[in-house]
C-alpha cells in the first residue's frame, strides 16, 4: 500500500465522512527528492487543504513514514489527466521552496554552532591537560 492511501486511511477516521469526502477524496501525492506534493483539483480545495487540514496531513504523514517531508499543494490537471493519467502538473512553490532553504540554513547554523562548542571543547581539554602537566611537575619539584 503506498503512502498516501495510509496517511488517506487514517484522516478518514479522524474527521467526518462528508469532509473527507469533499476534501480528500480527489486528491494524490507525489513524493520526489524529500517533498512531498498533494494534488487536488482546485485552488479552492487546495487553499481548504492547507488552512483547515495542512497540520493534520504534516502529522499524519510523519506517523506513517517516520519523515518529516516538506509538504506543497499543487492542483491537477484535471484535462489532463484524462489523456495521461499518471502525469501531474509541475508544482510551483516559491514560499515553500524559500521556507525550505531558509530552514536549511538555520540547520547549518546551528551544524556550524555545534563544530564550534566541540573545537571549544577540545582546545580546553588540551589546555586543561597542559596545566595538569604543569602541576604534575611543579609537584615532583616540591618533593
Amino acid at each position: 500500500m503506498d503512502i498516501w492511501k495510509k496517511v488517506l486511511e487514517k484522516i478518514s477516521v479522524q474527521i467526518s465522512k462528508p469532509s473527507f469526502d469533499t476534501w480528500f477524496k480527489k486528491t494524490s501525492m507525489e513524493l520526489e527528492e524529500g517533498v512531498l506534493t498533494v494534488y487536488a483539483p482546485n485552488e479552492f480545495t487546495i487553499d481548504w487543504l492547507e488552512d483547515q487540514y495542512g497540520i493534520l496531513i504534516a502529522n499524519t504523514v510523519k506517523e506513517v513514514t517516520g519523515e518529516d517531508y516538506d509538504i506543497q499543494f499543487a492542483e491537477t490537471d484535471t484535462n489532463a489527466e484524462s489523456i495521461f493519467q499518471n502525469t501531474r502538473l509541475e508544482p510551483v512553490s516559491i514560499q515553500y521552496d524559500t521556507d525550505s532553504i531558509s530552514r536549511l540554513e538555520r540547520k547549518i547554523d546551528r551544524l556550524e554552532q555545534k563544530v564550534q562548542q566541540l573545537i571549544d571543547i577540545k582546545r580546553l581539554d588540551e589546555r586543561a591537560e597542559q596545566l595538569e602537566e604543569r602541576i604534575r611537575k611543579l609537584e615532583q619539584n616540591e618533593k
